[in-house]
């Protein structure tokens, strides 16, 4: 089967390469495509991956995302080689161009705070983790039952299942002992305008921490100019070597908390709103991961936290449900 997956963003490469891998040893025909933004394409190169690129990163303006994201649909409706199967993470692509070339597409989901109204609405099959709380969505979008399968575990499962870390790893940075701060996506849609960052409070309050920093933009990295104890890579490193490694996670998204909360290390997600995912919230209520804005706050928690042994057995379980789930669904449409 010629199966289409489409790759947007940094986090979805971990995510999509245990799956990408199991297709590939099933003798299927892949097509690569992806948009240049923040690590995706060093990423997939790493990864040995060539995808056909369309679009880039728009800014912030609302605007300009709305006209970026109809001019790539544009350019992969008519662009776009043939496929039989579309599959994503997040799906507003993949969705709307199967819907409109009459295909089948399978969307990964544990996201209802960004814009996925193609996504939702045009979907074929959804693949969301049982801690989703997918119902109000359903509702909105009428999705039906049969279109819906779950697993019994978080998105992040599905690549920390064949995570053995990297001994080399801790060889890349210039301490041993540390912590990593990863900070807001102040330009992504779906932060309130208004947000600031809090990573100098961050900064200030951990002076007595080597810290791991993880910018993602250029100009983020003037933030760590004056301080000796701050070091940030000038590459992309391993999300879940550097998660195994570090005493604590501190960051202003959800995708590095929740990984290093499945590794049972320290996690903290200072994002800049009161609405988080609902994944996020069930780990906030499972006590695995911590949320705050302030500081001081931050420093006392990370001080009290302990760090429990990394084991991968659970998540090994998810991947194998995961994968038996595709494989499914493409039986069905083949």
């Amino acid at each position: 089967m010629r199966i289409w997956i489409d790759i947007t963003n940094t986090p979805h490469v971990n995510t999509l390469m245990p799956i990408i891998r199991h297709l590939e040893r099933q003798g299927h025909h892949l097509i690569f495509t992806a948009r240049d933004f923040s690590e995706t394409l060093p990423l997939l190169a790493k990864h040995n991956i060539k995808p056909i690129v369309y679009g880039k990163y728009k800014g912030k303006s609302r605007v300009k995302k709305v006209c970026g994201l109809l001019q790539r649909m544009w350019m992969l409706l008519f662009k776009l080689p043939q496929f039989d199967l579309a599959l994503s993470l997040g799906g507003n692509y993949t969705s709307a161009i199967a819907w409109l070339r009459r295909k089948r597409s399978i969307v990964f989901s544990d996201n209802d705070i960004s814009f996925k109204f193609f996504s939702f609405a045009m979907g074929s099959y959804f693949i969301f983790p049982f801690y989703f709380k997918y119902q109000k969505i359903q509702k909105r979008y009428r999705i039906k039952d049969s279109q819906i399968r779950t697993f019994q575990g978080f998105k992040e499962d599905i690549y920390i299942a064949n995570f053995e870390p990297d001994m080399d790893f801790i060889k890349q940075l210039p301490f041993k002992d540390f912590i990593t701060i990863r900070p807001e996506n102040l330009k992504a849609s779906y932060v309130p305008k208004d947000s600031t960052t809090i990573v100098p409070a961050l900064f200030e309050v951990f002076k007595d921490e080597n810290i791991l920093f993880l910018p993602r933009y250029e100009e983020e990295k003037k933030m760590a100019e004056g301080y000796s104890n701050i070091w940030y890579p000038e590459s992309p490193l391993s999300g879940l070597d550097v998660c195994y490694y570090t005493k604590a996670m501190l960051t202003g998204a959800g995708t590095f908390a929740r990984e290093a909360a499945l590794l049972g290390v320290p996690a903290v997600s200072f994002f800049p709103s009161e609405v988080f995912l609902t994944v996020d919230e069930v780990m906030q209520e499972m006590g695995i991961e911590f949320k705050s804005r302030n500081a001081q706050e931050i420093k006392s928690y990370v001080n009290k936290a302990e760090k429990k042994t990394a084991s991968t057995v659970r998540s090994k379980v998810v991947l194998r449900e995961v994968l038996n789930i595709i494989d499914n669904i493409i039986k069905e449409n083949s």
